[in-house]
């Protein structure tokens, strides 16, 4: 009884209500859903950024030792606030962000302006330039393009990741629409193949690549006019957001997929234009569109001067 009897000391009680607070790590499985989407994007930028904020404070230290080595050795015999290293750091970094106020509350800028006069103002004003506009700015665009780069980066290698898995959707989504409509003529010897596909084949996968395989074999043909229809649809509508592609502007998006111009598409130019879509243009879709019109401009040339030779 005296082990039940004897007080729980104070440090105990700490490492308890520590203990407790680790549950708050749960909160971050809630960031997987879709209503946290901002924040995380807003939690990884900053994760992202922390070694450009890091190497930013190490500039910033070092520029501050810097100017509090010169402070202290010229203001230090006479002024509290730059006794010493430290100090000068200290109150040149208040001077830089908040305010510079000496110890007594009175303007300390104010103070050296007038028992040193230009010597004092001219140095200050451009320290105070340097760093306030220049250094602090340049911290911001870096960190800025850092946190830019990194969330790029990411979205390209989730677009990567899910590429499977959205190929799926997509194609079981357009699978749904064309057999379901009237408007697309599909003959019923695909349409009985499809549906005995659903029977044997019990992979989701491997059935709906199957499917949509027979579906795009048989040729058929999406116009305008049905195609603007079908993305209407909440369901698809639905994938292809959740697959990041852009579908506000809905009236190009069949000028931009009939590549061709031939006023209509086929199935299989539908399922790879939506793949295409995915995501922000990246640098290796600008230079793959560069390589292949210098490759298009080269066979014109070499087109050209056979025709002239003969």
């Amino acid at each position: 009884n005296s082990n039940f009897d004897a007080p729980i000391s104070l440090d105990t009680l700490m490492l308890i209500k520590m203990l407790r607070m680790t549950r708050l790590a749960r909160l971050v499985r809630t960031l997987r859903f879709e209503v946290f989407n901002e924040l995380k994007l807003m939690v990884l930028g900053v994760l992202s950024g922390m070694r450009c904020l890091a190497w930013a404070m190490v500039l910033l230290f070092v520029m501050l030792y810097a100017c509090g080595v010169a402070a202290s050795s010229l203001l230090g015999h006479e002024e509290p606030e730059f006794d010493s290293v430290p100090a000068s750091m200290f109150t040149l970094f208040r001077c830089f962000t908040e305010g510079c106020a000496a110890y007594d509350g009175t303007p300390l800028t104010e103070r050296l302006r007038k028992k040193h006069g230009f010597l004092f103002l001219a140095p200050y004003v451009f320290m105070f330039m340097g760093v306030s506009l220049g250094v602090f700015n340049l911290i911001m665009a870096v960190f800025i393009d850092n946190v830019m780069d990194g969330q790029l980066v990411r979205k390209l290698t989730e677009i990567s990741t899910t590429a499977n898995r959205f190929e799926v959707d997509i194609k079981e989504q357009l699978l749904r629409i064309i057999l379901k409509s009237k408007v697309s003529e599909v003959n019923e010897e695909a349409v009985n193949e499809i549906h005995s596909l659903s029977e044997t084949l019990q992979n989701r996968t491997a059935r709906i690549r199957a499917q949509f395989s027979i579906l795009e074999n048989s040729n058929v043909v999406i116009s305008r006019h049905f195609f603007q229809a079908f993305l209407l649809d909440p369901v698809l509508l639905n994938v292809l957001r959740q697959a990041d592609v852009e579908t506000a502007n809905s009236a190009s998006i069949f000028d931009i997929l009939d590549a061709d111009l031939s006023g209509w598409l086929s199935l299989r130019e539908v399922y790879h234009g939506f793949m295409r879509l995915r995501g922000p243009i990246s640098k290796s879709e600008i230079v793959g569109i560069r390589l292949r019109l210098r490759y298009v401009t080269q066979m014109l040339h070499n087109q050209s001067a056979a025709e002239l030779d003969a």
